[in-house]
């Protein structure tokens, strides 16, 4: 919509993982090393946790499309399983014709596909996304397949990536959390990386121009999106449409003051705050119980889920306002060779 105007040629902010958009910080780099030392070690058994929209996905894409040499790889990313269904669908997955849908004939086939590949030198390589939505029953099943090799048996390489709950659920398994080589969770961007993360995504969007978002903008982005990927593209792209509406090639922080507003649907967070508390009083003293502490402020979760739906309905407000572009060609820019820089390098 808005990409002519602002000179650029791509997209900068899109939700959806794009792969020269990738920016690596020192988290999302130490999360790649885990996923590819796990890959080709024979006890490779990783558990990459993060927040919605932290960069796991994209994360497992690089991780898969950098991969050398020989090895199968089976990548599952439906979770939401019955019992035996995930013995299916890695079967499906490895090409392999379930010849009894039987758990344990099933359990017995992946036995005998994983050995055909440990003796032609193929490793097997098997990574869930979304791994927070398994059964206690589906981390079970998980845990005899890389429990064979201590028996005599075929390795299998297991990266899951999922939700924070996802370690809580794999400890709570003490046989299959013992078999966990390391668990790592994905912080989000620190402010600085925020920083160069929009920058980033400007440059290889072709902006050559002068800073869009200042200091002080990309600070309040950094604060309301807690540095997860996926909300500071929310806020950039909202933040654009608005100037674009507004016919101001830059960006005013006061676009942002607008978004929150309309995200959390409150005059001020301080008047909020004075209802509950006047709320929790009138409470306590109709039902005679001990006045409640209140809270000085929602779960981060329910307030992500806040802001990314707001911005779902702003982008679709603002696309009524404003005539959409004719769609034109790419122009090739040097910005699509743009490495991420690192962090704390300028």
């Amino acid at each position: 919509m808005y990409l002519e105007f602002f000179g650029l040629h791509r997209h900068p902010f899109r939700i959806t993982p794009e792969d020269d958009f990738i920016y690596m910080s020192q988290q999302h780099s130490r999360a790649y090393v885990y996923m590819s030392s796990a890959i080709w070690s024979s006890e490779g058994f990783v558990v990459i946790s993060g927040e919605i929209g932290s960069g796991k996905t994209t994360l497992l894409k690089k991780t898969i499309r950098n991969l050398e040499g020989d090895l199968k790889l089976l990548n599952v990313s439906y979770t939401n399983l019955e019992s035996k269904d995930l013995f299916g669908l890695i079967l499906r997955k490895a090409g392999m014709k379930i010849e009894d849908d039987s758990k344990v004939a099933m359990l017995f086939q992946i036995t005998d596909y994983l050995e055909k590949m440990a003796a032609a030198g193929t490793p097997v390589v098997l990574t869930i996304d979304e791994a927070q939505n398994l059964t206690r029953e589906n981390l079970e099943d998980i845990r005899m397949l890389t429990g064979m090799e201590s028996m005599g048996g075929p390795s299998m390489r297991v990266i899951l990536l999922g939700q924070p709950e996802l370690k809580q659920a794999v400890t709570s398994i003490p046989q299959l959390s013992q078999r966990v080589k390391l668990f790592f969770h994905l912080e989000g961007l620190t402010a600085a990386e925020t920083a160069e993360y929009i920058d980033y995504r400007l440059l290889v969007s072709g902006h050559g121009g002068n800073k869009l978002f200042d200091q002080d903008t990309v600070a309040e982005i950094h604060k309301l999106s807690k540095g997860i990927p996926r909300l500071i593209n929310k806020l950039c792209d909202g933040m654009m449409m608005c100037a674009y509406s507004e016919d101001r090639p830059f960006i005013d922080p006061f676009d942002l003051k607008g978004i929150r507003k309309d995200l959390l649907g409150e005059d001020a967070p301080e008047k909020n705050q004075k209802r509950q508390v006047k709320k929790n009083k009138e409470t306590s003293s109709s039902s005679h119980q001990v006045p409640l502490r209140p809270r000085e402020s929602e779960s981060s979760e329910l307030a992500l889920i806040r802001i990314a739906e707001a911005l779902e309905r702003i982008d679709s407000r603002l696309a009524k306002m404003v005539p959409e572009e004719k769609p034109h060609a790419e122009r090739p820019s040097q910005a699509d060779n743009v490495k991420p820089l690192s962090p704390g390098r300028k």
